[in-house]
């Protein structure tokens, strides 16, 4: 069965927009079509991303998205941004797969306009 970026808690990776290549979790479901994303670090769990779930590609990995953390306290961002480490660094030894990295930049010319 494929899995589903409308799950909570699935780690998913980003496939569209300036985060392309980022992996994130969803925290939440908010319909069919969209759901709130974080990765602790650029998108904090006080302030996560609105992402259409076509934009983002599922893996088979969940990670807790509430409850405790590491710390004993409700889950931190510091908790998620270990967990999604972790999760990535066995998911790549496990498939062998390079390192997903967003869109590389295209080679912009210094100098463009030039004037005479």
């Amino acid at each position: 069965m494929k899995a589903q970026p409308t799950e909570r808690g699935r780690v998913v990776v980003s496939t569209q927009g300036h985060d392309a290549g980022r992996w994130h979790v969803v925290v939440s479901v908010l319909d069919a079509r969209y759901v709130l994303i974080c990765d602790g670090e650029a998108r904090k769990l006080a302030k996560p991303k609105k992402k259409q779930a076509k934009h983002l590609r599922a893996l088979p990995l969940t990670l807790p998205v509430e409850g405790k953390g590491a710390s004993g306290g409700p889950i931190a961002d510091s908790d998620i941004r270990a967990e999604l480490r972790a999760a990535r660094n066995a998911y790549e030894t496990r498939t062998g797969s390079a390192p997903m990295r967003a869109r590389p930049e295209k080679d912009k010319e210094e100098g463009a306009l030039v004037q005479k």
